[in-house]
């Protein structure tokens, strides 16, 4: 009886309070304007992706490697699809569909994102220069390639080898001199640098491990 008193009292408080400040007049509520969507940084997703999937891996997670897949597969990459390398949205859902271990509805959800995936734009900032390169390094040896820097501008380059391997990426610039080095002993080093002037940059992928690797070569 008292919860009942106590609610009857509140019900007659709110009514009486909307006679008592019900507005002549009411406008319909304001609708935000929608905010012009921004086109995420391709290379940092591609990391992003590879952090993505590393977790899916760890955890035995196949709804995390579809994330991650349809994370790299929104990237306009230049190369084929096809390629043999690990790192492609074909070989992340590949890896989904080991990890949903014959479920059905997964297996069902993996076809489906596999299917409707965006794969971008055919151009974009991230399709100017080395979009993406795949290359086999042996063991205990190295690919190199030189790229022309602008000025003023962040130089970024990932290399996303095969599980498991261990690579080292340096970058020199025209007087010979290492202007950055990733040697963490992981398959994905990335060196980011901003050149003061224009100029040639040579870059060393080094496969530090006893067996070849494929590596997924990235920059902007």
């Amino acid at each position: 009886m008292k919860l009942l008193a106590l609610a009857c009292m509140a019900f007659a408080t709110v009514g009486a309070a909307g006679q008592t400040t019900a507005p002549s007049t009411s406008q319909p509520p304001s609708i935000p304007e929608e905010k012009t969507k921004v086109a995420p940084d391709p290379f940092a997703q591609a990391l992003a992706a590879r952090s993505v999937a590393d977790f899916a891996r760890r955890e035995r997670d196949p709804v995390a490697m579809i994330i991650a897949a349809r994370m790299l597969r929104e990237i306009p990459f230049s190369d084929p699809e096809e390629s043999a390398a690990g790192f492609t949205p074909a070989g992340l859902f590949a890896e989904a569909k080991v990890l949903a271990r014959g479920d059905a509805m997964l297996l069902t959800q993996i076809s489906v994102a596999q299917a409707t995936a965006s794969r971008g734009v055919s151009e974009s900032a991230f399709g100017k220069g080395l979009v993406r390169s795949v290359q086999t390094v042996n063991p205990r040896s190295g690919y190199q390639f030189t790229v022309q820097a602008k000025g003023g501008e962040p130089l970024r380059v990932g290399a996303i080898g095969d599980i498991g391997t261990a690579l080292l990426m340096r970058i020199q610039d025209g007087a010979g001199r290492t202007v950055c080095l990733d040697d963490n002993g992981d398959y994905g080093p990335v060196c980011q640098l901003t050149p003061k002037s224009a100029g040639k940059y040579r870059i060393d992928i080094v496969n530090k491990s006893g067996v070849k690797s494929r590596a997924v070569i990235l920059s902007n």
